[in-house]
């Protein structure tokens, strides 16, 4: 054979090979475009359930249990998996009395987060990509303002909002959205309480405070344990923990352990 006849079995060898890269190519961007598409629509599913979830806080914290809870339903039958349900189920059980089922509802959110964490992070991430372009555009808003002499009442109005948009936004980490909120050990440590079981609630309540360490009823739970396990050192170091991190504290209760301390 000579290197002719060689070079041309060559040449079509590799023909072959680029035509069914090519056959291959478009079958792997449809198989991955069939991914995007099913996540997009797991994620608009899980924005919807989680709208539902909003109005059923909103609902609980004026005292509508009953509707608090028909927005948790709403929000399994949109997303089945969507953790936050069971966590406002727990709330709902809880404020019924009825702990023991409320202790199940909070497992259940807890173990349902770990199978969406990444929705989770997705809405979180998108939640302060929103909030930096508002704080942007207030920002802009206030210059506007000073430029043109407006009311000073106005201008520290829009300041004080673009704090507090700092102040959350100073709360950004980039793997939050993967992390169990501090609200889920919140809410359990409240469960255990109330189940008569003071250690176990005071393991969640400091995973809380660990999540979030302003998390300030995380704090006052906290700290109230130890003032009542007469632990009155205890109680005052964590006084002093919390408000090192910026968290506000029940004044009454800081006031008790002083007053225990003698000070």
């Amino acid at each position: 054979m000579n290197h002719d006849t060689r070079g041309a079995r060559s040449r079509r060898a590799a023909a072959r090979g680029a035509a069914l890269l090519l056959l291959a190519l478009p079958l792997a961007l449809a198989a991955q475009m069939g991914f995007n598409q099913s996540e997009k629509a797991a994620i608009e599913k899980f924005k919807r359930a989680q709208a539902h979830y909003n109005k059923g806080v909103e609902h609980l914290k004026k005292g509508g249990l009953e509707m608090a809870q028909r927005e948790a339903k709403a929000c399994m039958e949109i997303f089945p998996d969507f953790a936050d349900s069971h966590l406002l189920l727990a709330m709902v059980d809880y404020q019924q009395g009825r702990h023991a089922s409320a202790l199940e509802e909070v497992e259940r959110a807890k173990a349902g987060f770990a199978s969406v964490r990444g929705l989770y992070e997705s809405s979180y991430q998108e939640y302060f990509t929103r909030l930096r372009e508002q704080r942007d555009q207030l920002a802009e808003r206030i210059a506007d303002l000073v430029s043109t002499g407006s009311s000073p009442i106005l201008v520290n109005e829009a300041s004080n909002r673009l704090k507090a948009i700092d102040l959350q936004l100073r709360d950004w980490r980039p793997n939050a959205g993967l992390e169990l909120p501090a609200e889920y050990h919140f809410i359990h440590g409240n469960i255990l309480f109330k189940l008569k079981r003071p250690a176990e609630a005071e393991s969640m309540y400091r995973a809380a405070i660990a999540a979030d360490p302003r998390h300030a009823n995380a704090w006052n739970n906290l700290i109230s344990i130890r003032f009542a396990a007469n632990d009155i050192a205890g109680a005052a170091k964590c006084v002093q923990e919390a408000e090192a991190g910026g968290a506000v504290l029940n004044g009454k209760l800081k006031q008790a352990i002083l007053d225990r301390q003698g000070k």
